[in-house]
């Protein structure tokens, strides 16, 4: 029939169309950030690409700079008290006991040298839980609430990276020829904490421009100098 036209309207051609730029820019808005290339931000993009593969998906596969921000601060969190824990019952199996107390209240053990003669601490296990600490304070921002800290943070971050202080003796992997198997353990643990500081440090700037948050109000609680004075007289290979 005359009347019947099998020719689409202009209307219902346009429509695929408009859906299939519509899921483009939708697509392209979700796609576009790849936390990955943060890395070329870092002052070790090698170590960051190394690490990057470890992280757990919330944070590698994060939709934008905040999230990857929220959740690799809880990750950061996690990572530190993990070390923190070894630092201390490495320490506490270490320090050497007092044979004086020992031989007061508990004379049986009097001649167990097991116990009165404990190796004290070494000095790379001392510098990573010392090192461990700074690191933390950085985080905690002296325990200020959670949505003051990303300026502090990325304050204090900004001063570890980029303020010219000598590496800690536990970032240098306590290479001195003297450090335990365990040390070497716990070196390995901070290095790690390191390299997600530093990308961290890497993505603030952006969280920090997304949220509409400025450094200009924040209070310089725990701006941190080198995570460990000792670091002068470490050998760096």
């Amino acid at each position: 029939m005359v009347g019947s036209s099998s020719l689409a309207s202009p209307l219902s051609l346009l429509l695929p169309l408009l859906f299939l730029l519509i899921a483009a820019a939708i697509g392209g808005a979700t796609g576009s950030y790849d936390p990955k290339a943060l890395c070329s931000k870092t002052t070790d993009m090698a170590s960051c690409l190394k690490v990057f593969p470890t992280l757990p998906d919330k944070v590698a596969k994060a939709r934008d700079s905040q999230e990857f921000y929220t959740q690799m601060e809880l990750y950061c969190g996690f990572k530190i008290y993990e070390a923190s824990s070894l630092a201390e019952a490495m320490i506490a199996t270490t320090t050497a006991a007092d044979p004086v107390i020992i031989a007061t209240f508990f004379p049986q053990w009097k001649g167990d040298e097991a116990i009165t003669t404990k190796t004290p601490p070494g000095k790379c296990l001392l510098s990573c839980n010392k090192s461990i600490g700074h690191v933390d304070d950085i985080l905690t921002c002296g325990n200020t609430y959670l949505e003051d800290r990303p300026p502090i943070i990325h304050q204090n971050l900004t001063v570890l990276f980029h303020g010219g202080h000598p590496l800690p003796l536990c970032k240098n992997g306590c290479r001195d020829g003297s450090s335990s198997e365990g040390e070497a353990v716990l070196a390995t643990k901070f290095n790690y904490i390191w390299s997600l500081l530093d990308l961290m440090e890497a993505v603030l700037p952006e969280y920090l421009s997304e949220t509409g948050t400025t450094t200009s109000g924040a209070k310089h609680k725990t701006t941190m100098p080198s995570p460990d004075v000792t670091a002068a007289v470490a050998t760096v290979p």
